[in-house]
């Protein structure tokens, strides 16, 4: 009887486990607020609709910048999509040695982490 009792648990389980791995947001790992470490004013803030908000620092013109425009995350290839400027490509992954925490990089020195706070995005809410 309790041999029975386990194989329905498992069978009644499993299905429900995978539905909801399979139905898992891709982008909620990246909805939030990053920043680079040491250089919180340049940041990002990614939202549940795929837009972003990018301040940036323009060196050329010497000001800050907000940028904004679309994003696309496919695997680990982060783009975005600008809406007055050509596009650019981040790589998304975890690094480190425990790959807990996920990083968007470019090149090797130019990375950004993810914030804690999280309330920024209660101003954009999604469809």
């Amino acid at each position: 009887m309790k041999r029975i009792t386990i194989i329905l648990f498992v069978l009644c389980f499993i299905p429900i486990a995978k539905g909801q791995i399979k139905n898992k947001n891709p982008y909620s790992d990246i909805v939030g607020k990053w920043f680079i470490p040491h250089i919180a004013d340049i940041n990002i803030i990614f939202y549940k609709d795929t837009t972003f908000l990018f301040k940036d620092y323009n060196e050329k013109l010497d000001k800050e910048e907000q940028l904004q425009g679309k994003f696309e995350l496919k695997g680990d290839k982060l783009t975005l999509y600008y809406y007055d400027r050509k596009p650019q490509v981040f790589h998304y992954s975890k690094r480190g040695t425990d790959h807990v925490n996920y990083y968007i990089t470019k090149g090797n020195n130019y990375y950004f982490v993810k914030s804690d706070i999280d309330s920024v995005l209660q101003k954009k809410e999604i469809k």
